[in-house]
Order: C-alpha cells, then structure tokens, then sequence
C-alpha cells in the first residue's frame, strides 16, 4: 500500500490541544477546524457590497467555533462580560495576546503551518 494512502488511512481529524493562558492559570482547549467551518466563518465575516472580510471578526469566529472549553456561547459568560454574542465575547474576555496565540494554535492544529516550515519540510 502506498505511504500516503496508508496515512490518510489511519488519520483522524479530531484533533484537540490545550493552550495555556497565563493571566487566567488555566487551559483553553481548542479543536481542528475542517474547510467546510472556516468557510462558514469566513462567509459569516463577510461586509459590504464588496465581499470584503472583517478579519478581526474572522479570528473570533475561529475561535468561537474552535473552543471545546471555554464555550464563548455559554450565557452566564456572555452576561458576565455583557456581550451581545459569542464573538463579542472572546472580544472582551481576552487580551490581544492571548486572542493572537489562540488563532495561532488553532489554524497550526487545522493543518496550516508557516510558508517557510513548508520549504524546509521539502528541502528534508
């Protein structure tokens, strides 16, 4: 049996990591996200006529529908911070740079990785 068959035959895409934050001393745990929920987010992003994507929206969308725990849709959450949805949740219960390594590990564990991690791959 071919390699790559042998391996997409054995693969899984259920994929969870857990993320450390800081500032909260606890773990985030995140989910891979399939092409069929990024597209979903990204048509939810979508504004204007132009078919321009809010791309700050985006990312909370990604993690709105990528967090296993903590659940931005919980209502005793969205009444906590006084958000109007989950997305304008993860908006005012996380910092900048908590939001950053957020998106960071769930697009890495949705199989996206640098440009330049690609070529060194296929230098290898």
């Amino acid at each position: 049996m071919a390699k790559g068959l042998e391996a997409l035959l054995g693969a899984t895409t259920d994929l969870k990591e857990e993320i450390y934050i800081p500032r909260l001393k606890t773990h985030f745990t995140i989910k891979a996200l399939d092409g069929e929920t990024i597209e979903r987010a990204r048509s939810q992003a979508t504004t204007g006529k132009d078919g321009s994507v809010d791309s700050s929206l985006f990312d909370r969308l990604l993690i709105v529908k990528s967090a296993v725990d903590p659940d931005f849709n919980d209502k005793a959450l969205r009444d906590h911070y006084e958000a109007s949805d989950a997305a304008d949740c993860v908006k005012k219960a996380l910092l900048p740079g908590e939001h950053s390594r957020l998106i960071q590990s769930i697009l890495a564990l949705s199989g996206f990785v640098e440009d330049a991690e690609l070529v060194e791959d296929a230098k290898n």
